[in-house]
């Protein structure tokens, strides 16, 4: 999304109060003295005043701000929004303020570089979709006897998740009698070695033992297996605790454990289910997943 810096508002400051305060003052004794040097001073320094009101206000004209994107972030952290700034050819930018009330502020120039981009971070509280309010950019180049401001809508939002509680609580989310690590022997696979038989009309030649053969003078037949890894279940019906964002911080945490040990694992929620998988896109998929949990749209 690119916005233009249109609607620029300027103020003289408490300065620049000041020195038109000292102006009126000397015009006033110009007149009862009859002193063309102290109108000539007079007028110098309203000419000064006017002309940096004027470099003031095309500090902050031409600007334009470009959306990059926002971070996903957890509830309660400060969610980081990327903006590219840039500025009309043989115009360059000084002391651009960009902020927004009562969170961070950055400070940006725009002198050898046309084009730059800037990280900013706003709080968050709670899960789902954050919006960033209006960002302002103010100025106060050259002198500050003059500051000028203008406010740009950010068309961007960005995935907030549930904060993840600090210990899950355990459950081993696997079918009963199942040991994740070496999986459920099926027989008749065609992987793993799994011993040898005797020997059966119809056996292929080549799954005989022909080594035991040599041995014994008596055929076997080698057989083999399979492993079915019995995948880990996050499962929302399984979960003891009562509340929704409760629940939701418990499966957030363990989404984050199981990808952090490389483990494969499903989602089970109201409505939804996610198939087991591992990675950055699975693990995305489903926080995002519990990031907008009963939200409609």
């Amino acid at each position: 999304m690119l916005s233009g810096v249109d609607k620029i508002f300027i103020l003289p400051s408490k300065t620049a109060l000041g020195l038109l305060a000292v102006v009126a003052l000397l015009f006033l004794l110009g007149i009862n003295f009859q002193n063309s040097l102290v109108y000539i001073i007079s007028f110098w320094l309203l000419a000064l005043l006017l002309l940096n009101i004027f470099y003031t206000w095309r500090n902050l004209a031409g600007l334009s701000v470009t959306v990059i994107g926002i971070e996903p972030c957890f509830a309660g952290e400060n969610a980081v929004l990327e903006v590219s700034l840039s500025r009309p050819v043989k115009q360059a930018k000084y002391a651009l303020e960009l902020d927004w009330e009562g969170e961070s502020q950055v400070q940006v120039n725009l002198i050898t570089t046309q084009v730059q981009r800037v990280k900013l971070s706003h709080s968050t509280q709670g899960r789902g979709y954050f919006k960033p309010p209006r960002l302002r950019i103010t100025s106060r180049y050259p002198t500050g006897l003059a500051v000028t401001w203008s406010y740009v809508s950010l068309d961007a939002q960005g995935l907030v998740y549930p904060a993840p509680i600090e210990k899950a609580f355990q459950t081993n989310g696997t079918a009963p009698n199942a040991a994740i690590d070496t999986g459920l022997e099926i027989m008749g696979g065609t992987n793993d070695f799994g011993g040898v038989r005797d020997y059966q009309y119809g056996d292929a030649p080549k799954r005989i033992h022909w080594a035991k053969f040599a041995q014994t003078g008596k055929l076997y037949t080698k057989t083999f297996v399979d492993y079915a890894s019995h995948d880990l279940w996050l499962d929302w019906d399984s979960l003891p605790m009562p509340g929704v964002e409760v629940r939701l911080s418990h499966l957030c945490r363990k989404v984050l454990e199981c990808h952090q040990e490389q483990r494969q694992y499903g989602l089970k929620l109201p409505g939804k289910v996610f198939a087991p998988g591992k990675g950055e896109a699975h693990k995305a998929q489903c926080l995002q997943a519990l990031a907008l949990f009963g939200m409609s749209g």
